[in-house]
């Protein structure tokens, strides 16, 4: 492999390569998160199924197999010897009863008491020798423990417990100062042991055997007496309880009111010599001398006390000796130490005890699978024999074991061998990790002089090492291969009379660099092994912490060589897998192993040390015994789990049929295993917790970062290294790796996991090459990865440096929501734009201090160049000098700012968030730069002027680039419009309103940053005049648009521009139902005196099919269009124009025609929905005069309308006209058969002239004779007033002569109707009262006309007289009538005169 990345990748899109790497990522953490619990491990299944083990070679697998000696892997090494120191050495001369020894590991002291003396020194120089010899007599035991909180000075950071056989006193310890050392708390520099105890009380005869303290404070005391005894103390005395007490908890909770002499020891046979605490459980251990194991609950809290269950050494030695029948029982002889469990060790297992033959002994307090609330029950569930128990064993079994320390998996004795020496055991699982049984390694160390004491250092891991992980059941921790990146190596002291012995316990990583140095590189068959025993991708891994640690530790820089040459070296190829389908074609895989499931493998399908692997099945093709439930830490990542689309067709199949996937290398793995392990506490985290504040304005949530400052540096520091490892490895040409290695081994390890007998060269060579692209790609995607969580991580430790509570709450709703949510991976994977939102609030913090944001943008810059690039530190330089202006007095430099300001946001290459901008520039009332600047970016963006082509084309939908370009060029004049919008809204004075204030007191000052209506206006006329300046088209479309819509009409006609016209053109041509748009062109056109079109817009607007056009204002279009078109023939005189003139002057005929029709369709009260359909058709176009009558006047019987409308087209039919002046009548005096006659009258004679007026004119459409004898037959049916017909007749300007010669000729026409109705004489009573109104208004006629008119009078007034004569004198109207003639013809005749 040339290197680990290549160029000439596909390219993919950025979140497409994050999702990808981050899949792999999730992958190996779940990888490293499947390893089981203890109780697994030894194959107990519940609490009532004990199990046995240690008695297997896969118990304790021989390394000879994996080509390593028994030492070369060893499991503990000496790191230093310490002498006691001098001055302790002469006390010893001095001793007259007792000395003893012991440890403080919590504060890396030692501690000898000689009779009544107590010496503590640093047992890692034998340096800060301190003392105590304030009492009085011998001390029998001594610890150390944590103080209660809030009891002591803050100073006291430790009691200092010693029981005598008199007293029982508690010493406070402080330290002058913290250093900078490893262990303990911190460090703890230069102890004092305060002169004066804190407490003293009588042990009352007790004898002391043992002194333990809780993580909460308080103290237990293991008495000779076989009692569990409690040393309590508080502040102050209380009513029912001393100040500081001794509790004795195996008899009474009140032991300490009854009499000492009473209290006697009733044990003396079997003294409590141990004590064990589980702080996580809240669990206490307790050992007697004899072997016997009790249990105590010390409640949920920890602050509770009660005896659950014991167990005599008689029956813990008969369970143990029917679990493992096959073992004497004098194994199980003697307990030696018992160490309780916490929950980060096992959630079932919950007490080991070792006895002096080093068979450990497995203990659970519950039931498996409940709830585990609190201990119940003590029951053995495991009995683990030591090396040395297996048939074909070469180890010797420990023997007179008297020290013991059990923590995490590791096992350390300590066992006589003679007075001068002892050997130290070390039984540890942490080279066979993620198995599903206990598979465990041993080393033996001599070690000088008998062992007085034995601990661990304790450490606390600065990182939280919980991943995070929601929903997910309480698990152990993980093996120590999975953080050993992280956490310090595992550190044990030993002391004894020559002085302190410091071991250290080897994790891989070290066991590794131990290879290296021994083997002076990585080309050995010890290192060869060591990548046997851990499979390939997982030694990478560990290949990668040494490699990688050379910069941030003092590792010897040669090492960290070899671990990279370890790294190319064994870390492998990829290859193809083949699916079934490969059968097919005669090639099948030579050897498939099993894959990792929860389900133990059996026998025949599991290998030893390397099942399966794809890379190094050639390995341990030697190894012929197969071990049960070895099962592979991890197997290769196949590719296409990972993403289909990196399959394209050629990589897909390259052999043209069979599907494949790619097996990844352990170079791959390693890489995305150690990147794994590192962000593995961060990755499924939230990213913030919330904390609540109370303030003035009630409780309010800030956000906290999840991560404090020391592990983010840590964190970044390991990625930084590993990201400086892969970028520098992916330009250095490294080889291939079969060639450096002797044996073939690499060639092996590395290749022919499948029979290629069917393949020839070339098919090999090119399915190799295609693997090797796919890993290329793969490689490429975690290399992007690692940068952007190291941009990320940078960025959040500057975040975090600036009281990142602050910095949130400046985010924005949604944004607070979206971080509440965001856990670490997607803060990395989809959290850009939040990381940007992040970024603003912080400079913004900067720039509303009114501080200088150079360092800071620096600082960004150095941290994460891709989430704050260059453009960004372009932008906050221009933000602040925005900022400077607000301040700025000196106008001509602060014009000078905003002109810089605006050529560093012009310079910016990447796209700008222009709403923001706009608005900082609006804020100082640059608002010229506002149009300068979107005009110049929306250039930028297109900079080939694609948007106005895809314009021009009528905006295609298939030019999806064209239409891209188009979008980003109308978000940049929406920022010009939006300002516009704004100024025009400011620019508009409003009289405030009254309203009541909010609070009592003076009137509210006025918004500083709110401008003048003068000022408005000013800004408004001065962006407008400067937007008009553009010769961008596009822009003045979005211009145009924006006063269009915002109904600015009188603005946009009062524009004189060349992209005017063809705007309005192509807006009402192209969207055709664009009423305002033809609406604007014809009026564009009138203001240009344009009038022919303007007259064809309108003509064309009143013809538009459609019902946003009323039939009024169609009408009203017709007539603007006939005044158009006049003005265009007096201005052009043309034949076309004058007949297009009279086209307008007929449709508006016919217009109003309709108009008539559809008022009178209105007036009908009850519409049915085919008359609803009619007045719709009627709005929604103009209709032509046939089916106007026959659609519509004929079809719903608009009499008068049909009148109209047949009068408008100038048919003549003399029995239609009479019908429908007729049906016209009738309606009018049905309307109004409810009123009185009077006012029936006068409606009918009121609507009758309006009608009649209209066609008065026109004899063939006014049959006035006709008219006349309808109304009279109708109003002598009535009985109406018998004047009111001749008056209407009167009012329609109908001649007096005309009316004179209709009515005579109907009286002497004798027509039978009036007879049928018997009123003879009605004509008469008519034509006398018509013509006494001419008597007695002779001056309505002219001069002339009037003695004609009277001669005709009198000549019809004789005739009538005659005809009266000859009717029947006897009737008294008829007496009466002729009486009323004669008087007429009297008066006729005056006038002759």
């Amino acid at each position: 492999m040339a290197s680990i990345i290549g160029s000439g990748l596909p390219p993919f899109a950025q979140q497409d390569v994050l999702d990808n790497a981050g899949r792999l990522i999730d992958k190996h953490i779940q990888e490293d998160q499947s390893y089981v619990d203890l109780s697994e491990l030894i194959r107990v299944q519940t609490h009532n199924q004990p199990t046995v083990s240690g008695l297997h070679d896969y118990d304790y697998p021989s390394l000879l197999e994996v080509g390593m000696g028994i030492d070369s892997l060893r499991e503990v090494s000496s790191a230093k010897r310490v002498p006691l120191p001098p001055e302790l050495v002469e006390q010893f001369g001095r001793m007259q009863c007792s000395s003893m020894m012991g440890l403080f590991p919590e504060i890396e002291r030692a501690w000898l008491a000689i009779d009544s003396d107590i010496f503590v020194w640093r047992y890692e120089d034998g340096t800060d020798l301190a003392y105590f010899d304030g009492l009085n007599e011998n001390i029998l035991s001594v610890a150390l423990v944590k103080p209660k909180k809030d009891i002591f000075q803050p100073h006291i950071r430790y009691l200092l417990c010693i029981a005598t056989p008199v007293d029982f006193v508690l010493l406070g310890v402080s330290f002058a100062k913290t250093y900078d050392g490893g262990g303990g708390e911190g460090g703890m520099g230069e102890m004092h042991l305060l002169p004066d105890p804190l407490f003293s009380i009588p042990t009352d005869n007790t004898y002391i055997t043992s002194i333990t303290g809780t993580d909460n404070g308080r103290i237990f005391m293991a008495g000779k007496d076989g009692c569990l005894y409690e040393l309590v103390y508080q502040a102050q005395d209380g009513w029912f309880s001393r100040k500081c007490r001794k509790i004795n908890h195996s008899t009474s909770n009140l032991s300490f009111l009854v009499p000492s002499f009473l209290n006697f020891s009733f044990s003396e046979d079997d003294p409590l010599v141990q004590i064990s605490i589980d702080n996580s459980r809240n669990t206490l251990f307790a050992r007697t001398e004899k072997g016997n194991i009790q249990v105590f609950d010390l409640g949920e809290d920890g602050k509770g006390m009660g005896r659950v269950a014991s167990l005599s050494h008689q029956n813990i030695t008969q369970s143990a000796y029917l679990i493992a029948r096959t073992i004497d029982r004098s194994n199980y002889k003697t307990l030696v130490s018992i160490s309780a469990l916490t929950k980060a060790e096992s959630s079932n297992i919950h007490l080991v005890a070792v006895t002096h033959s080093g068979v450990r002994l497995y203990f659970t307090t519950n039931p498996f699978g409940g709830s585990k609330s609190r201990p119940t029950m003590l029951t053995l569930v495991h009995v683990r024999l030591p090396p040395g128990f297996t048939a074909n064993a070469v180890t010797q079994c420990p023997s007179k074991v008297n020290k013991c320390c059990y923590s995490k998996g590791v096992l350390m004795m300590v066992s006589s061998q003679n007075e001068l020496n002892d050997l130290l055991w070390c039984v540890s699982n942490d080279s066979f990790p993620i198995q599903t049984q206990l598979m465990e390694a041993h080393t033996t160390l001599n070690i000088d002089g008998p062992t007085w004491a034995m601990a661990e250092v304790p450490w606390s891991s600065i990182i939280n090492n919980d991943s995070g992980r929601t929903g997910r059941i309480e698990k152990a921790d993980p093996p120590i291969v999975v953080q050993q990146h992280i956490e310090p190596c595992r550190r044990f002291i030993i002391l004894s009379s020559q002085g302190s012995h410091i071991f250290q316990k080897l994790r891989p990583v070290e066991q590794l660099q131990q290879l290296l140095i021994d083997s002076q590189g990585p080309d050995s068959e010890e290192v060869k092994g060591f990548f046997r025993l851990h499979r390939v991708e997982q030694a990478c891994a560990t290949c990668l912490i040494l490699a990688c640690s050379s910069r941030r530790s003092a590792a010897d820089p040669k090492v960290s060589d070899w671990a990279r040459m370890a790294f190319f070296t064994y870390g492998g190829e990829p290859q193809y897998h083949y699916s079934a389908s490969m059968a097919a074609h005669g090639m099948q895989p030579s050897n498939i192993g099993a894959v990792y499931s929860s389900v133990p493998a059996t026998p025949s399908t599991t290998v030893v040390y390397s099942p399966s692997s794809p890379y190094n099945t050639s390995m341990s093709q030697n190894i012929q015994t197969p071990h049960p439930g070895m099962q592979p830490a991890h197997m290769s990542t196949p590719a296409q789990g990972y993403n289909q689309s990196y399959y394209q067709p050629s990589m897909m199949q390259p052999m043209g049929g069979p599907m494949q996937d790619v097996m990844f290398s352990g170079k791959h793995n390693g890489i995305c295993i150690y990147l794994g392990r590192i962000l593995r506490p961060f990755w499924d985290r939230p990213a913030t917790t919330e904390f609540p504040c109370q303030t003035d304005q009630g409780l309010l949530y800030y956000f906290s970062s999840s991560f404090t400052s020391e592990e983010i540096i840590i964190t970044l520091e390991l990625v930084r290294d590993l990201s400086d490892f892969v970028d520098f490895n992916a330009q250095v040409d490294f080889g291939g790796s079969g060639e450096s290695v002797a044996s073939g081994f690499s060639s092996r390890m590395m290749g022919g996991r499948y029979s290629d007998a069917m393949m020839d060269d070339q098919t090999r060579k090119k399915l190799a090459n295609e693997a090797q692209k796919l890993e290329k790609i793969s490689l490429q995607h975690v290399r992007e990865l690692i940068h952007q969580v190291e941009e990320v991580l940078g960025l959040w430790k500057v975040l975090v440096d600036h009281q990142f509570h602050v910095l949130a709450a400046c985010l924005t709703k949604d944004q607070q929501n979206q971080l509440r949510s965001m856990t670490f991976k997607s803060l990395v994977i989809n959290g850009r734009e939040l990381c940007g939102s992040l970024i603003t609030c912080l400079i913004s913090r900067y720039l509303d201090d009114n501080a200088t944001i150079d360092a800071i943008s620096s600082r960004l810059r150095d941290v994460c160049p891709n989430l704050y690039s260059t453009d960004d530190a372009t932008c906050s330089k221009a933000n602040e000098l925005l900022q400077a202006t607000k301040t700025n007095q000196n106008q001509l430099e602060k014009r000078r700012q905003l002109q810089e300001a605006l050529r560093l946001f012009k310079d910016v290459n990447q796209p700008l968030q222009l709403p923001a901008v706009c608005n900082q520039l609006a804020s100082v009332n640059f608002y010229e730069g506002i149009v300068d600047l979107c005009l110049t970016e929306s250039n930028k963006l297109d900079p080939q002027n694609l948007a106005l082509h895809f314009y021009r084309c009528c905006e295609p939908p298939e030019d999806q680039q064209g239409m891209q370009a188009f979008i980003n060029r109308m978000e940049c004049y929406k920022c010009i419009t939006d300002t516009l919008g704004y100024l025009w809204s400011a620019s508009t004075s409003h009289p405030q309103a009254p309203s009541i204030p909010k609070s009592p007191g003076p009137p509210q000052a006025p918004d500083p940053t709110r401008i003048s209506s003068v000022q408005a206006e000013q800004f408004r006329n001065e962006v407008f005049q400067l937007s008009l300046k553009s010769d961008d088209e596009l822009f003045h479309v979005a211009l145009y648009d924006w006063l269009f819509l915002d109904n600015h009409l009188d603005k946009l006609l009062e524009i004189q521009t060349p992209f005017m016209e063809p705007y309005l053109k192509r807006k009402s041509g192209t969207h055709g139902d664009n009423v305002a748009a033809l609406d604007m062109l014809w009026k564009y056109y009138e203001k240009i005196h344009n009038f022919p079109a303007a007259a064809r817009i309108l003509s064309r607007l009143a013809d538009r099919p459609g019902g946003d056009v009323s039939l009024q204002q169609r009408i009203e279009y017709l007539s603007r269009a006939i005044m158009c078109a006049k003005s265009a023939t007096s201005r052009i005189s043309s034949a076309a124009e004058g007949e297009f003139l009279h086209e307008l002057e007929e449709k508006m005929e016919v217009a109003r025609l309709q108009l008539q029709v559809h008022r009178a369709l209105c007036k009908i009260p009850h519409r049915s929905p085919m008359m609803k359909e009619a007045l719709n058709r009627l709005d929604s176009c103009l209709i032509d005069i046939t089916k106007l009558y026959e659609d519509f006047a004929d079809r719903f019987d608009l009499s008068e309308c049909k009148l109209a409308i047949v009068h408008c087209a100038g048919l003549y039919d003399a029995a239609l006209i009479e019908n429908l002046w007729q049906n016209i009548i009738d309606k009018e005096f049905d309307a109004c058969s409810s009123a009185d006659n009077q006012s029936r009258v006068t409606n009918i004679s009121n609507r009758l002239v309006a009608i009649a007026q209209l066609y008065s004119d026109t004899e063939r459409y006014f049959p006035l004779a006709f008219i006349l004898k309808y109304l009279e037959q109708k109003s002598c049916e009535l009985n109406f007033d018998p004047h009111w017909v001749y008056r209407a007749m009167l009012q329609i300007h109908v001649s007096p002569e005309k009316l004179l010669e209709l009515y005579d000729r109907m009286f002497k026409s004798k027509d039978p109707y009036w007879q049928t109705i018997h009123r003879p004489l009605h004509l008469l009573v008519v034509l006398h009262g018509f013509m006494t109104h001419f008597s007695n208004n002779p001056t309505s006629l002219p001069t002339m006309e009037r003695r004609r008119f009277s001669t005709s009078c009198l000549d019809c007034v004789s005739s009538y007289l005659v005809e009266l004569q000859a009717i029947s004198s006897t009737n008294p109207n008829v007496r009466n009538l002729v009486q009323q003639f004669k008087a007429l013809q009297a008066k006729l005749e005056r006038l002759q005169y």
